[in-house]
């Protein structure tokens, strides 16, 4: 039951989401690194900080990438490492990079870095994903951002409890102290794969009972629960006081194809862009929204019919990538008040 002083409440949000997409059509979000209202000379000006959500994009660095977030109304973007963006770069380069989001009116919400292996089985390998992992910490940390996504490592062989038990010790011992330096916060995508165990409610929660600290959370991707059939609106309430960040991304089942070759074959789920698979996205967001959730919903394009193929190193998106990430704003821009300047 909802009480008068709650941040929100249904009608409330109700209101807002749809007064503005009517008004703001395809605009956007915007993102968790320090406020900027004013506009630079020569610059375009970055939106009001808000106490909502913030609507991003998954993209890796170029300077025309971050202008076209911009154009099609998200708030910020969500950056992958590559050669041009990575805990190596000088301060000059780091400058530039920030720059080119200042002239495109865009905020960095936060950086991707899911390749170390934080529990490697083999010890000289896990100190070096370790120590590596924390150079991606500070790299976050220079670039203004709040929260750096991962993995949750893997183990092959061990049982989940153990596994647990050796993320939470990682986290402890290597990464919490800096965190803590840094005024920075980590946490790992639901991705189901052998690097990333904790990718059940049942696994997060062997974790999140062995570390208390909330600089440890999630990067909550509902289509990874729809795939493995669960609920990502009771995981999300579940586990709702862990969630740093989200990954805007659907699944469709595509049920002839699964009534063929079942749970253990292929080709019967794919990845969709938000709205077009069947993630029960106004109860998702207003999840996220009762909880007083303002950091990035970052939009995660796996979705090939809304694609073009061998494109992914160019400066820019190919137009039909471009269309599923205006496709994805417009949707989602139903339920989350747009990008305000």
């Amino acid at each position: 039951m909802e009480s008068e002083g709650s941040f929100w409440n249904r009608r409330d949000f109700l209101k807002v989401g749809g007064t503005s997409a009517a008004a703001l059509g395809v605009a956007g979000a915007k993102a968790v690194a320090a406020p900027t209202t004013q506009e630079h000379a020569g610059q375009t000006a970055m939106p009001a900080d808000t106490p909502y959500p913030k609507l991003s994009i998954i993209t890796p660095y170029s300077p025309e990438k971050f202008a076209f977030a911009a154009q099609a109304g998200y708030e910020g973007v969500v950056v992958t490492p590559g050669p041009d963006f990575n805990p190596n770069l000088s301060d000059s380069a780091i400058d530039r990079i920030l720059a080119s989001a200042r002239n495109a009116g865009i905020r960095i919400i936060s950086i991707e870095y899911f390749g170390p292996n934080h529990t490697d089985p083999d010890a000289g390998k896990r100190s070096a994903a370790n120590a590596e992992f924390v150079r991606a910490l500070e790299f976050g940390h220079r670039l203004g951002c709040k929260f750096v996504g991962t993995f949750s490592g893997g183990m092959p062989g061990a049982s989940m409890d153990d596994q647990a038990k050796a993320f939470a010790d990682v986290f402890h011992e290597k990464y919490l102290p800096v965190c803590e330096k840094l005024d920075v916060s980590m946490g790992w995508e639901n991705y189901p794969n052998n690097a990333n165990f904790a990718s059940t409610p049942a696994a997060m929660q062997a974790i999140f009972d062995r570390v208390p600290s909330k600089r440890l959370g999630l990067e909550f991707d509902p289509s990874h629960f729809v795939r493995q059939y669960i609920d990502p609106i009771s995981v999300a309430w579940q586990l709702k006081d862990r969630i740093l960040a989200v990954h805007a991304k659907d699944t469709e089942i595509i049920k002839p194809v699964l009534q063929q070759v079942g749970i253990a074959g292929h080709g019967w789920w794919r990845y969709r862009i938000p709205g077009q698979g069947i993630v029960k996205w106004p109860e998702f967001l207003t999840v996220l929204l009762q909880i007083q959730f303002n950091g990035g919903i970052a939009v995660e394009h796996e979705d090939e019919f809304w694609d073009a193929p061998h494109s992914g190193n160019l400066p820019d998106f190919p137009q039909q990538r471009k269309d599923g990430f205006i496709l994805a704003r417009r949707f989602l821009g139903q339920y989350l008040p747009g990008r305000l300047v």
